[in-house]
């Protein structure tokens, strides 16, 4: 009984906190769901347009999964909705299609995350490094700008690409709306000043909370006031901007995600459909998973992130997401700073967010016709031009030069073709750079002196296995070669990895000192591993847990003939090589 109500708690974390749930914590959670729901109202209206989605499919993405996290997460700050990568990842994939594609791919992606926890496929995420992920978020923050540009100067075109973009606001330069692009203009300014609001310092606290608020709340703040300025000058014949048109009305209808769709005069199966999505149905997934885990991460407070229960609740919000016409959604790092700059306590602050939307789809959807597009543009321009990674950037073409190829890699792939591939293309440069680091061992020699003689000091840099053994193998009598006849000692304290090829190359070795009649002495074993050390045909063992090359030396006991004087520079804090 006890275990069955551990995993209960486990699976569903509200049971955890509830009981001990208090009048102030609710306070705060209302406090921070109503400011997090007036971030994520305007937002969820710009994804959506970003998705070349009609403006209340964003409202439809914006409650349920919110809702649901609020029984199953596990890190309150998460706020499961529309973001800019997920309305990105939906364009390429879903672009000229009908919704029914859309509504599929929620549920498909749903199905993919939720399998992914059952089956604990955590790790996976493990193998796209944060080079990879910097450089398909920049790219992506640029891939946005681009394709909203058009939205700043009141054009109307489709473009698949950042050089269609560019290419086609030239050629319809001509067609510029000034009205379109002196709003913008305005509201871009708006945004980047009230973003900077809250960090003015005041002497009242009350004013602080004040400039606060309207740093967080700039969007609705923005977006309100450019839908007035419209709806006042709106005429009968010609809009003074772009507006987005009418938006339908009330609730979303429930149903099944659908299996079928109609494209032209071509009935598509389900199986046509899936094969018309490609691989989104596999990256898509990967990327929720990536984002939602690594926003986990920075808001656990150093605690353990339950990576499973993530995956697994972020596959049933999408999933019943398709119920309700809902885009694919994840959470958000803008969305989930807000929740924790408002004090948020639990995950209860959802729920009011999400009732913050429902009441937006009840009894505001007339007044959405009149948001001009090039305020939306600009929402979306403010909010991710600020995720460009230059830290990164900077700190790679100080330290490693290899990641910042497979960075850059990342992102002229996702600029050229597509993030998706992106994704993958990145992830193989990776592991191509870690397998080339470790078949490219780095062993480290020193000249050592004891009371007892002098020898070789080797220490290889990294772990031993197949890909590495015989190039390992052949530095090491390489040294030996250059020292002989004195004894060559080998700091196994980085060989921590060791597998069969790696321990019948330490065998041959073995073989080879004895038979050049030079002593070999093995210290400085880890501990997990001396067992394996022991087992080798020929090792003498009473070296192996030593850890200087002096104690090495003495628990070996060589005759003194064997130990040749070293040479007049020999010392080991003086005599560093260049590694071999």
């Amino acid at each position: 009984m006890e275990r069955a109500r551990a995993v209960l708690a486990r699976r569903l974390p509200l049971l955890r906190w509830l009981p001990q749930y208090s009048r102030v914590a609710a306070l705060a959670d209302l406090v921070a769901g109503v400011t997090l729901g007036l971030t994520l109202v305007p937002q969820s209206i710009a994804y959506a347009a970003l998705a070349d989605l009609p403006v209340h499919y964003g409202l439809y993405s914006s409650f349920l999964g919110t809702m649901l996290y609020v029984a199953l997460g596990t890190v309150k700050e998460v706020s499961i909705g529309p973001t800019s990568l997920m309305a990105l990842l939906t364009l390429q994939a879903c672009r000229g299609l009908p919704i029914e594609f859309v509504l599929l791919l929620t549920f498909l992606s749903g199905c993919v995350v939720l399998l992914m926890g059952l089956l604990r496929l955590g790790f996976l995420v493990e193998l796209i490094s944060p080079s990879v992920t910097s450089g398909f978020t920049s790219a992506t923050a640029l891939i946005i700008v681009a394709a909203q540009l058009k939205g700043l100067l009141g054009l109307s075109f489709t473009a698949e690409s950042v050089a269609d973009n560019v290419r086609l606001i030239v050629t319809q330069w001509p067609l510029v709306r000034r009205a379109d692009c002196a709003l913008a203009a305005a509201c871009c300014t708006a945004l980047l000043l009230l973003r900077k609001v809250k960090d003015v310092r005041v002497r009242s606290k009350r004013m602080g909370r004040v400039l606060w608020l309207l740093s967080i709340s700039r969007n609705a703040l923005v977006v309100l006031a450019a839908s007035v300025l419209a709806y006042v000058t709106h005429g009968p014949d010609r809009p003074l901007f772009k507006l987005s048109g009418r938006v339908e009305p009330g609730l979303p209808p429930l149903s099944a995600p659908p299996f079928s769709a109609t494209v032209g005069n071509t009935t598509m199966n389900f199986v046509d459909m899936v094969q018309q999505l490609g691989s989104a149905v596999i990256m898509m997934p990967i990327v929720m998973v990536l984002a939602n885990i690594a926003i986990a991460k920075a808001f656990s407070e150093g605690g353990r992130v339950d990576a499973t229960q993530e995956m697994v609740t972020l596959g049933l919000c999408n999933m019943a997401g398709s119920l309700v016409h809902a885009m694919p959604t994840c959470g958000a790092f803008t969305r989930s700073a807000v929740s924790h700059s408002s004090g948020v306590r639990t995950p209860a602050a959802g729920l009011y967010s999400g009732i913050i939307t429902l009441l937006a789809l009840i009894f505001l959807t007339k007044y959405f016709y009149f948001i001009p597009k090039a305020c939306l543009s600009s929402v979306l321009i403010c909010a991710v031009i600020f995720m460009v990674d230059v830290r990164t950037v900077r700190r790679l073409w100080a330290r490693d030069r290899a990641e910042l190829g497979v960075l850059a890699l990342t992102f002229g792939v996702s600029l050229a073709r597509s993030v998706e591939l992106a994704v993958l293309a990145g992830a193989l440069a990776s592991l191509a750079a870690l397998l080339r680091r470790l078949m490219r061992p780095r062993v480290h020699t020193y000249h050592v002196k004891t009371e007892l003689g002098a020898g070789l000091r080797v220490r290889p840099a990294q772990g031993a296995s197949y890909v590495c053994a015989e190039l390992l193998a052949r530095r090491v009598l390489a040294a030996a070669a250059a020292v002989a006849p004195r004894p060559l000692l080998l700091d196994c304290a980085c060989l921590a990895l060791l597998d069969y090829a790696a321990v019948k190359m330490l065998e041959r070795l073995i073989t080879k000192f004895k038979a050049n009649e030079q002593l070999l002495i093995i210290y400085n074993v880890p501990e997990e591993l001396v067992h394996k050390y022991e087992q080798l045909a020929g090792v003498d063992a009473r070296a192996l847990r030593t850890n200087s090359a002096a104690d090495a030396l003495a628990a070996v006991a060589p005759p003194p003939a064997a130990l040749a004087p070293p040479p007049a520079a020999d010392a080991e804090s003086a005599a560093l090589l260049q590694p071999v």
